[in-house]
């Protein structure tokens, strides 16, 4: 039980301190929140698409993240979860430039918004693709972890930092943090509701 505990604990308070900034400028969390659901309806409202990305266990956040964007949030989200289309792009350019070419193939544009997910931050396909879209004017955001001087971190335009020093810890977070953003943008309240959700076509209630 101590050892729980203890995991717990420092989970929390890991939890309630990520570094928020956008253009390297720091923000509190609510200011950083409300810019970040402003960006995200003006991609709703341009028809833009979300686009995540991830290797490993962050490569399943993507394609959770996408889905659930796309069914639930009301805005396109695409992953390269096609192990076909993977591995071709990985073959025939480089696993390095893989997201990147994704990206353009996909016509990766200035309404288009790019998220990342990485523990390091430092995923040399993650900062391929993050170069790619400051460079064709599309928003981006990293979630990062681990060391503060992380590449993801220094190339996005927003990002959540987590100083976790260990992997779990970062990747339990940054699923919450996707989670938080997404019940956010859908105006999910579960602190001021009787009913629980029902995600079913016939019963819906968000």
């Amino acid at each position: 039980m101590e050892y729980a505990n203890k995991y717990l604990e420092s989970f929390v308070e890991g939890l309630n301190s990520p570094v928020h900034e956008i253009n390297k400028k720091e923000l509190l969390p609510s200011q950083f929140l409300t810019e970040l659901l402003e960006l995200t309806t003006r991609v709703q409202s341009k028809k833009g698409r979300i686009f995540f990305f991830g290797n490993g266990a962050s490569a399943s956040f993507a394609n959770h993240m996408a889905l659930d964007w796309s069914k639930n949030g009301g805005v396109l989200a695409l992953s390269l979860s096609d192990s076909a289309l993977l591995t071709a792009l990985a073959n025939d350019y480089s696993y390095e430039d893989a997201f990147k070419e994704f990206a353009r193939i996909n016509a990766l544009g200035k309404d288009d918004l790019v998220v990342t997910i990485s523990s390091s931050g430092n995923s040399l396909n993650v900062v391929s693709v993050l170069d790619y879209a400051n460079e064709v004017g599309a928003a981006s955001i990293a979630l990062s972890g681990l060391k503060p001087d992380n590449k993801s971190r220094k190339k996005a335009k927003l990002s959540v930092y987590y100083s976790f020093k260990t992997y779990g810890m970062v990747e339990c977070a940054h699923q919450v943090y996707l989670h938080l953003w997404l019940d956010a943008f859908m105006n999910v309240l579960e602190w001021d509701r009787n009913e629980t959700q029902n995600m079913n076509n016939k019963e819906f209630r968000i």
